[in-house]
């Protein structure tokens, strides 16, 4: 009797939490807009060369910004703690649950027209628009008026809800959380690829290479076909710059989740794994090829081949230097860091390991994650043996930090799914037929793993697009070669495909018997 009391009390505690997070939102809305959502586009506008409200103002309800975002941070954490208890209550894996809870938190707020969560849904547009501003020094209303159709400015338009948004009164406040979480999500994404390269070796992968590179290929040869097929068979009137950036578009590979996935079920070690990451870095890297030249094509009409052999030999030089010099360099710099910081030497000298190799990878236009996991692919235990007598690992250090900012990450993607978008019939077939695209291409690219290895795994962990398709999609919109209704077509794709996954791969690791008896890793 009293212990299913206290199932019923637990189950009804974590039950909570979502109604908790959500009541803290949007505790924060009424404090940070004083009671006010989306007033009259005039009102804003009028605004918005006024200096905003001082965080000090007795009118904006608080005396310290960041004490906002403190309460925002545990939402989102709460958020997401109840999100991985709900995916184990249904024995999935705990990415899905983080996932799905910021998609009913996000459209949520979004249908109440809380100026927050409109900013997050449209994060992309909004950094769009500080981007431009940051280039060119122009007005927000110019530079909205860059990044958005004349139809999106309209009266109701996302476009003119925006401007309100980062014009009005309290823009300051909104748009300073709306950058909170963007980094709060960005950092976590980086610690968890960083994570997963502590957990694997420069000599695992190099074992698994040429598999991974041949997924890799087929990877983005298949879904470029099939997408440059689907694009032809079902918008017959675009142009051959829609078709060919369509077809890239069903390239990108989204690794954040299937690591996580992966990392979940303690499966990083492996075949499959290790195939899949190595073939993730190595498609990060096809894909900013085609992307080049795609994109060239478009804007100037022919093949602008310097570009394409800029990236390839920068992102050669790169992998090369970290995977031949990265143990030799580590030795000498852990020996001179030893001498400023003993005890703490793992995680002081690791992280800005990480981040600068990060920072290095962006710099030459790889994604940020390629340079957290590659940072952690070549440290290892041995580097440390010398100069500390700590017991805990680097990977036990970075963990706990790992633990509370992984989940933003994708709480947050689940914010920025909107699921109007499946409600307008004309773009689902569309949408339908790019999504089973996407997914055959990615299956496809199973196939090279080898009989030895988990096929169809290898090839589902290659499905999500996640943030990596929009990048690619947002690209092509503003060329102006990808329109709104296509582009809200790949915005479902990429909805579905990173939704499914951590479902798929589940089942597909765990499918025969024999799967059933692996450990947890240390």
């Amino acid at each position: 009797m009293f212990q299913q009391g206290k199932t019923r009390g637990s189950t009804a505690l974590w039950l909570a939490l979502p109604v908790l997070a959500i009541i803290m939102l949007f505790g924060l809305q009424q404090q940070t807009t004083a009671g006010t959502f989306l007033a009259p586009a005039n009102s804003y506008a009028a605004q918005e060369h006024s200096p905003a409200p001082d965080s000090g103002d007795p009118g904006t309800g608080h005396t310290d910004l960041f004490a906002t975002i403190l309460l925002e941070l545990a939402a989102i954490i709460l958020a997401a703690a109840f999100g991985r208890w709900l995916a184990g209550r249904f024995n999935q894996p705990s990415v899905l649950g983080e996932l799905i809870i910021g998609v009913v938190i996000g459209n949520i707020g979004y249908w109440l027209g809380a100026p927050f969560f409109i900013l997050v849904m449209h994060m992309e547009s909004a950094n769009k628009i500080f981007a431009h501003i940051y280039r060119t020094g122009a007005s927000v209303a110019d530079a909205a008026q860059q990044v958005f159709t004349a139809t999106e400015m309209q009266a109701g338009g996302i476009g003119d809800q925006m401007l309100q948004i980062v014009t009005g009164p309290n823009a300051n406040h909104i748009v300073i959380m709306g950058f909170a979480i963007w980094l709060f999500s960005n950092l976590g994404v980086i610690l968890l690829l960083f994570v997963v390269g502590l957990e694997s070796s420069v000599e695992e992968m190099m074992r698994v290479g040429k598999r991974s590179l041949m997924v890799a290929l087929v990877g983005v040869v298949a879904p470029f076909l099939l997408g440059l097929g689907a694009g032809r068979w079902l918008l017959p009137e675009a142009g051959t710059s829609t078709h060919l950036f369509l077809a890239a578009i069903l390239c990108a590979t989204s690794v954040g989740i299937t690591a996580r996935v992966f990392k979940d079920l303690y499966k990083l070690n492996t075949n499959e794994a290790k195939i899949v990451l190595g073939a993730a870095v190595i498609d990060d890297i096809l894909g900013l090829i085609i992307l080049a030249v795609v994109a060239g094509i478009v804007a100037t009409g022919k093949l602008v081949w310097i570009d394409v052999v800029r990236i390839i030999t920068l992102s050669a030089i790169f992998l090369g230097a970290i995977l031949f010099f990265g143990d030799w360099f580590i030795r000498r710099a852990v020996g001179l860091f030893s001498q400023l910081e003993k005890h703490h030497a793992k995680i002081l000298f690791s992280l800005p390991f990480a981040f600068i190799l990060a920072w290095l990878a962006d710099l030459i236009g790889l994604a940020t994650i390629v340079g957290a996991f590659a940072a952690g692919l070549v440290l290892s235990e041995e580097h440390f043996v010398r100069y500390t007598d700590h017991e805990m690992t680097t990977r036990d250090a970075i963990a706990p930090i790992e633990a509370i900012f992984a989940p933003i990450f994708f709480v947050l993607m689940g914010m920025q799914v909107n699921l109007a978008t499946f409600t307008e019939s004309g773009t689902l077939w569309l949408a339908l037929a790019f999504t089973v695209a996407a997914i055959i291409g990615k299956l496809v690219a199973g196939w090279p793993a080898g009989k030895e290895n988990d096929r169809l795994s290898v090839g589902i962990g290659m499905v999500p697009r996640g943030e990596v398709g929009l990048i690619f999609a947002s690209v092509g919109k503003a060329l102006d070669v990808v329109t709104d209704s296509v582009f809200s077509a790949v915005v479902i794709m990429v909805i579905i495909t990173t939704l499914i996954t951590p479902i798929a791969l589940k089942w597909s690791l765990f499918r025969h018997p024999a799967a059933l008896t692996g450990e947890p890793a240390e």
